[in-house]
């Protein structure tokens, strides 16, 4: 799916042109020949061998947090209730609590999962968990005493969505990248695969059974299948009057009193929820700013209770009516997982009392009985490590980590010692010297950090009452005409700050957020950028010009197909006129350019697939090159593609290319090859010892004696 039209994309300036290189490749593929070379690094120019240094030292694991997302409430054969619930982590980690307790009876990993969004109750009394990345199903026992992994049901599959299980037993569930319906049979351990819903997404998100159908919800563009559980006969619903099918996605599908509750919108946190009566067809008018993943049995007067608003409220979709309850949660995120009715043998909570989770663990109940609700202080469940998606160097010599659904820290390189603090998925991180900024996932939000002052995220982590707001938000995509979700990269170019952005969903075309420091005002701009996104972001040091300099890549959002376009650019753009000086796609085929630096020196560099080029700042073409091993597919974030940073002495740089980590000379392109493959993340302390990142871990890394100071 292409950029949407509402925004307008400038033309370029005036003798401005899109200017390629001789040859084209399409994204994804590896170029048959190494990057064209200049007489000043002769053509075969290759890497030398490994530098022999020493091995990379563990370092701190400086992000660890509580993310519960899969939950199931559960009561035992023994009339004790039970909560179980996925905490992500390497592994992910199934437990299960005591509802009446809130003690943790049991946690135990799921081998190799990263973590999971659903978990079910089947009929023969085990959890069964969906996984990702590895598209796995696990059966848990409702004790903890076995945990068995059995494997992938799809051998291509890498996100298990979504499970339902059907009267007979068998799991239903519905897979990323290929969209696809699978039926699994916990008795025989059999796998019937129904193939793709359909074939213009490729995600698969939600999937409800009731009696001998399966209702199927997927991601951009929005599709509700109902589908024969016996025949595997399709039939697409009609979607309720003024959805956009197009542009929206159904996140969830939940049956409960004879009724499907389908939510629909552009925004996974909140989206408006409709109720179908599949016997008539209708659907009731929306319940706005409804929070996933799943909904509870309606209670006796047929109200079911979902978090709006911050607040769990009752609905009653017969007559649209909706009331809060007084249980609020404040935050930016607060959909409640793991949800149900239970008996807390407790006067105090008579009859059936409604209970769940909140993302980061804490317990909560209400009774609609007596009005009463109750909400956990702390986690009831254990915190895991957090993968590190993102790091920087700041001024003050301590390195900045941000992780993967949530969380950012300091660490210092020398003693280890960290300081985390909860926040949004982090996914990039720059400190200009008056400050850290942070580029946060969803809806490519820019955040400015004074690290001298107290911290305090009304949204994640609030400090004491009366604590000003630190980090305060610069800028927000939520609501932009082309939604935009990552923020791939960030530069200060003079009273500027710069985003660089990736799109929301199965879309194509990037911005750039251009923030200006002095006032607090921020707008956006696609110019120059049409279909792509923009991955990379440089300034040079020592500038007047309000210029920036923009690498792009071909890749779209999160389930996006095949790009249309096949080639990456470099260009130069005007801040304060939002135009464009030039661009082009200087190396021939790059589909990627993930990486730009200006050296001590002020020359340009870009990391272009896996070639290595020094470009004219005047018009980009390339005056050097080198290739650094072959390119790697994939990759989520520009970081896991390449990486530029100066080495000590003005002279060399750090470069991540073709899934290594390389020193080159800037003044030959000698290139070493480092021995460090598989790190997501480095970066460069001044002293020129490299901080790695790997999964959770940090590592510290000291360079030979022969590569310091310079070449």
């Amino acid at each position: 799916m292409r950029r949407r039209t509402l925004l307008a994309t400038p033309a370029l300036a005036a003798g401005a042109a899109l200017l390629p290189a001789t040859a084209a490749e399409a994204a994804g593929t590896s170029p048959s020949a190494p990057a064209g070379t200049s007489p000043s690094a002769p053509a075969g120019t290759s890497p030398s061998a490994p530098a022999g240094g020493g091995q990379p030292v563990p370092l701190a694991v400086p992000l660890h947090d509580v993310n519960v997302i899969g939950g199931r409430v559960l009561t035992l054969p023994d009339g004790t209730p039970m909560l179980y619930g996925v905490t992500t982590g390497t592994p992910a980690k199934l437990s299960g609590v005591d509802a009446r307790s809130g003690v943790a009876r049991f946690s135990v990993p799921l081998p190799d999962a990263d973590g999971s969004y659903t978990v079910v109750a089947g009929t023969d009394g085990s959890l069964y968990a969906g996984a990702y990345d590895n598209g796995r199903l696990y059966r848990v026992s409702a004790d903890g005493a076995t945990v068995t992994d059995l494997g992938q049901p799809l051998a291509d599959q890498t996100f298990l969505w979504d499970l339902a299980v059907a009267p007979d037993g068998r799991l239903f569930g519905v897979t990323y990248p290929g969209a696809r319906l699978f039926a699994y049979d916990p008795a025989g351990g059999g796998v019937h695969d129904y193939g793709a819903v359909t074939a213009d997404t490729t995600q698969a998100r939600t999937v409800e059974v009731v009696g001998a159908t399966v209702y199927v919800g997927t991601m951009t563009p929005a599709h509700l299948f109902a589908i024969d559980a016996a025949s595997g006969a399709k039939t697409e619903l009609p979607l309720p009057s003024g959805v956009d099918a197009a542009t929206q996605s159904i996140f969830d599908v939940n049956a409960a009193g004879g009724l499907l509750y389908v939510r629909i919108g552009t925004d996974i946190k909140y989206s408006p929820l409709y109720a179908l009566d599949p016997a008539t067809g209708q659907w009731s008018a929306p319940l706005s700013q409804v929070a996933g993943l799943e909904l509870p049995a309606p209670d006796p007067d047929g109200r079911v209770y979902v978090m709006r608003n911050n607040e769990l409220t009752a609905w009653d979709p017969a007559s649209g009516a909706s009331s809060g309850t007084g249980l609020v949660y404040p935050g930016r995120v607060y959909n409640y997982r793991g949800v149900g009715w239970v008996d807390l043998a407790d006067p105090d909570w008579p009859g059936q009392t409604l209970t769940g989770w909140f993302w980061r663990g804490e317990l909560w109940r209400y009774n609609p009985e007596t009005g009463k609700s109750w909400v956990s202080t702390d986690s009831t469940l254990p915190g895991e490590p957090i993968p590190v998606i993102s790091l920087a160097s700041a001024h003050d010599g301590t390195v900045l980590a941000g992780g993967y659904l949530g969380g950012f820290a300091r660490v210092d390189p020398d003693d280890a010692t960290v300081q985390f603090h909860r926040f949004s998925q982090t996914e990039r991180l720059l400190d200009d010297g008056t400050a850290i900024w942070l580029g946060t996932y969803p809806d490519a939000r820019g955040y400015r950090y004074d690290p001298a002052r107290p911290w305090s995220s009304p949204e994640y982590s609030p400090g004491p009452p009366g604590t000003p707001d630190n980090p305060v938000t610069a800028w927000n995509f939520a609501g932009y005409a082309d939604p935009q979700d990552r923020i791939l990269s960030l530069a200060r170019v003079g009273d500027y700050l710069i985003g660089g952005t990736g799109p929301k969903g199965p879309t194509f075309g990037g911005a750039l957020a251009v923030y200006d420091t002095g006032s607090g005002q921020a707008r956006f701009t696609a110019t120059g950028l049409g279909d792509r996104a923009a991955s990379a972001l440089a300034a040079p040091a020592r500038s007047r010009a309000d210029i920036v300099y923009v690498g792009t890549w071909t890749q779209g959002g999160t389930g996006a197909g095949t790009p249309p376009e096949t080639l990456g650019t470099v260009f130069a753009y005007d801040i304060g006129r939002d135009r464009v000086l030039w661009q082009r796609s200087p190396v021939p085929g790059a589909a990627r350019y993930a990486a730009l630096l200006f050296d001590t020196q002020g020359r340009l560099w870009t990391v272009a697939d896996s070639t290595l080029a020094e470009l004219n700042p005047a018009n980009g073409k390339v005056r050097r090159s080198v290739r650094l091993g072959d390119p790697v597919s994939g990759g989520t974030w520009p970081a896991e593609v390449a990486i530029l940073q100066p080495a000590p002495g003005g002279q060399a740089l750090y470069v991540k290319s073709g899934g290594r980590v390389w020193w080159v000379s800037t003044r030959t392109l000698a290139a070493t090859d480092l021995g460090l493959p598989g790190y997501r993340e480095f970066t460069a302390l001044p002293c020129g010892d490299l901080v790695l990142a790997l999964d959770e871990q940090l590592y510290r890394w000291t360079p030979p004696a022969r590569l310091r100071g310079g070449a």
